[in-house]
């Protein structure tokens, strides 16, 4: 299976969407309308003062203050457990939230320090908005490479827009923690995994989401 580079999230993470969906919702945005208001006021913030990108702790500011609220957690979190989470008592699957949220939040601190600016284009949300289900699709465009294809799946369980997953190339980065995760579950059980986990966040790891997707990086 191939693994993401945590460098193929940085324009994920900041470049959300570049144009508005046709379709908004009268209760308010629209999925890739609410993926603009984030990257414009993301990018408005490090365009202030480009050094932060410098400053683990003030990334990791910006990654909480403008990011984490756009990702639904415990939607991610069910969906990588699988399974698993149906037998998970609830303070496993409590630990396993925090832990998970907090593995992907280096994950974007990361992202966000490789951060380069590159043209980003966004086609039109679809799905079955009027349920709550979206996906929006996106291309990066590289110097001396092709474009790189992102992928958002979003629903909508309240008044927001929340995102689920990301994908990049086709790789899933929801998916291909389910895959490790469920592994490691079957070998050595739950409470394992979640000590692991614990130990990954404490050395400030991104997960087991390396390895090549194409090469995004920005040179």
């Amino acid at each position: 299976m191939r693994r993401l580079k945590p460098q193929l999230l940085y324009p994920v993470i900041l470049c959300w969407t570049l144009q508005a969906s046709a379709i908004a919702l009268a209760t308010g945005p629209g999925p890739a309308e609410m993926l603009q208001d984030v990257t414009n006021v993301l990018l408005a913030e490090i365009r202030k003062d480009p050094d932060q990108l410098r400053d683990v702790r003030r990334v990791r500011a910006l990654t909480d203050r403008y990011i984490l609220p756009h990702i639904d957690f415990q939607a991610a979190a069910q969906w990588v457990l699988g399974k698993y989470w149906r037998s998970a008592s609830d303070t496993q699957r409590a630990r396993f939230v925090g832990e998970f949220r907090q593995l992907l939040l280096n994950t974007y601190v990361r992202s966000i320090s490789d951060y380069r600016e590159n043209k980003v284009t966004i086609g039109p949300a679809r799905g079955t908005l009027a349920s709550g289900r979206a996906e929006v699709d996106a291309e990066i465009e590289r110097p001396g490479g092709p474009p790189v294809r992102l992928g958002f799946r979003m629903h909508r369980p309240g008044e927001d827009w929340l995102v689920y997953d990301i994908s990049v190339e086709g790789v899933s980065l929801v998916a291909t923690h389910r895959s490790s995760f469920a592994r490691e579950i079957h070998d050595k059980g739950l409470d394992s995994l979640l000590e692991h986990i614990a130990s990954m966040n404490g050395s400030g790891q991104t997960g087991n989401i390396t390895g090549d997707a194409g090469g995004a990086t920005a040179p």
